[in-house]
């Protein structure tokens, strides 16, 4: 038996939305039990008063200390051989995943408190709260509707609760995918049929199916999610072929010597160096990309990027030799975006990387999210990242470019970042993994 104790100023917004449905079902069942605590049974004066004005002015009223307090000591004795695990639901706790809903379902009785008004005294908090919670980036009237969704959650967990035991299991945010689309009689509706390897029969065939759809699902939906999901050996074969899965393999990284500003501000062509090519190429290899350009105008410095390559291709031991098989010396800008037309027989999308906001006026300013979700919305169409070498690219002679990341921004406001530092971090943020104790892993 899970229990929870709501502490309130509105109890019948907990009742009643705890009634019916699964939840409803688990409670008269005696697997949930459900109590709620009102702090304004803890007032001595005929007001029943729970709030009064913040300390330092300002708008609204804050929660006041002692009947809050009480209220919530109250709530955690009511199971005396089980200590509570006490939340406030405020708009300033950590985000609500299904990892901490799992983490919750353990926990034998917890104490949900709502906020009201502009918030609770901070001394409070300090003092009997173990964690804060949030349902996301947005404001209610009250952390109510907040404890009813952990409520939810965590009884959906509960054994016995789900008439499927695998139910919880398989839907969305189980793991960091989101859920397979689901269909039922009849076999088709308005014109549209079911897929045919549902009504197959075939077990295995299915459970392939909904995992290549899950995947595909997510990638499209939900990238940020995609980015904390652990690939199977199984989900690397399943996602073959998915183009939304591809973003990574059809962006290309361009380091551009011409045309690129000097320190004075004047039009020049830069040297190519080993390190850049090295490092870079590695980037690429390791966040699984295209084509790597070295964009020079000089016949010269193309040979030296070719003798570079030329170097490790004996040596099919190294790593090194996967990341420099990408590598390939072009001439301008022009010549890298007709390789790509070439190659897949769509029009790239050309994508500019500046430290200066005013450079490329036209363009428009994505995010590395908001980037891979162009990409993914476009299958089949290739991306090229041009990255300017000296003090950046010559924006008004690179007409090709359509879009613009948004530039790398530190704590302070000084930001020169090597080009191969500013390579990795903007990869690292368009494809990289994402760990984290908030994982819905």
């Amino acid at each position: 038996m899970t229990r929870f104790s709501v502490v309130t100023i509105h109890p019948e917004l907990i009742d009643g939305g705890l009634s019916a449905g699964v939840v409803g079902r688990a409670r008269t069942q005696g697997t949930l039990v459900v109590d709620t605590i009102n702090p304004r049974d803890f007032t001595k004066d005929r007001h029943r008063s729970v709030d009064d004005t913040p300390y330092g002015g300002g708008p609204g009223m804050v929660m006041r200390c002692e009947p809050l307090a009480a209220a919530i000591e109250h709530a955690a004795a009511a199971v005396p051989d089980a200590p509570a695990h006490r939340i406030l639901l405020s708009p300033a706790g950590a985000p609500l995943t299904q990892a901490r809903v799992r983490a919750l379902a353990a926990h034998p009785h917890v104490v949900l408190v709502c906020g009201r008004y502009e918030g609770v005294d901070q001394r409070v908090v300090d003092a009997l709260i173990d964690e804060e919670l949030s349902l996301g980036d947005f404001v209610l009237s009250g952390g109510e509707l907040g404890a009813l969704v952990v409520i939810d959650a965590v009884a959906r967990l509960l054994p016995g609760v789900l008439g499927e035991a695998a139910s919880a299991d398989d839907e969305s945010f189980s793991g960091a995918l989101l859920e397979y689309p689901q269909y039922t009689r009849p076999a088709e509706f308005r014109g549209v049929p079911v897929p045919e390897i549902l009504a197959g029969g075939n077990h295995e065939a299915i459970r392939k199916w909904r995992r290549r759809e899950a995947l595909r699902r997510t990638a499209v939906r939900r990238p940020d999610l995609l980015a904390r999901h652990r690939f199977t050996a199984e989900d690397d074969k399943l996602a073959r072929g998915i183009d939304e899965l591809a973003v990574a393999g059809r962006t290309h990284v361009a380091l551009v010597h011409h045309p690129v500003f000097d320190r004075q501000g004047a039009i020049v062509t830069s040297a190519v160096t080993n390190f850049d090519v090295h490092d870079i190429a590695r980037s690429c290899a390791t966040y699984g990309l295209g084509s790597y350009f070295v964009v020079t105008p000089v016949a010269s410095q193309r040979d030296k990027v070719d003798h570079i390559t030329e170097v490790w291709k004996d040596d099919v031991k190294d790593h090194r030799l996967a990341a420099l098989a990408r590598v390939r010396p072009v001439a301008a800008i022009a010549e890298a975006v007709a390789a790509l037309r070439e190659a897949t027989g769509a029009e790239p999308l050309v994508v500019a990387t500046t430290a200066t906001e005013a450079r490329f006026p036209a363009a428009v300013r994505r995010s590395p999210a908001q980037l891979v979700r162009d990409a993914i919305a476009a299958p089949g169409r290739p991306v090229l990242l041009l990255f300017g070498t000296g003090w950046g690219l010559v924006d008004d002679q690179i007409p090709e470019v359509s879009h613009v990341l948004s530039p790398i921004s530190g704590r302070p406001a000084w930001n020169h970042l090597s080009v191969r530092s500013a390579v990795a971090i903007l990869l690292d943020r368009m494809f990289g993994l994402r760990d984290g104790v908030d994982s819905p892993a």
